[in-house]
């Protein structure tokens, strides 16, 4: 799937809910982008995937994800790129053994990107971040896919679609 028909594919599915709604950040918007919903349709999921592998710097050894809409996404771009993945927690969970990380614990010698569903204010990129660097890890971009609030972050991003791109998508066909 080519970029527009990625786009095409989420509006389909009614990714875009236009009504006031208060975001993770505590920002309020007039739009929602649910790109959790398209993790239900392996077309889309895999295209996105595909997509995000293409933007993965050439030394990139693991994925690291967080939260609702990045460990779907994250452990699926792992497995197709045949990377490691490690399922960053905010904070160590009190049962168990514990622990930051699942998964795959990164080490000195990785290279780690971030991979995340909707990037607003950067908190989940901070977050997952500050996780991973109390491993005492390199962590050398992140890649989310879609980039709605361009905030600045202690590490380069990219990104598949900007809001602008996917809201505007209709006007362009």
């Amino acid at each position: 799937m080519i970029k527009d028909e990625i786009i095409k594919r989420l509006l389909e599915i009614g990714v875009i809910h236009k009504e006031k709604i208060v975001l993770r950040s505590g920002q309020a918007s007039d739009f929602y982008c649910d790109i959790k919903k398209a993790y239900g349709y392996p077309d889309i999921l895999n295209a996105l995937a595909d997509e995000i592998g293409k933007l993965l710097p050439k030394d990139t050894t693991c994925i690291a994800s967080s939260g609702y809409g990045g460990l779907p996404l994250g452990s699926v771009v792992a497995s197709r790129f045949n990377k490691k993945f490690s399922a960053v927690r905010s904070s160590e969970k009190g049962h168990g053994k514990g622990g930051l990380i699942n998964g795959y614990v990164p080490n000195e010698k990785d290279r780690v990107v971030i991979v995340d569903d909707v990037l607003t204010s950067g908190s989940s990129i901070r977050e997952t971040l500050s996780s991973i660097q109390s491993q005492h890890v390199e962590t050398i971009s992140a890649v989310v896919v879609m980039d709605r609030g361009s905030p600045e972050l202690p590490i380069p991003y990219s990104y598949l679609f900007t809001a602008e791109e996917i809201l505007g998508y209709n006007s362009q066909s």
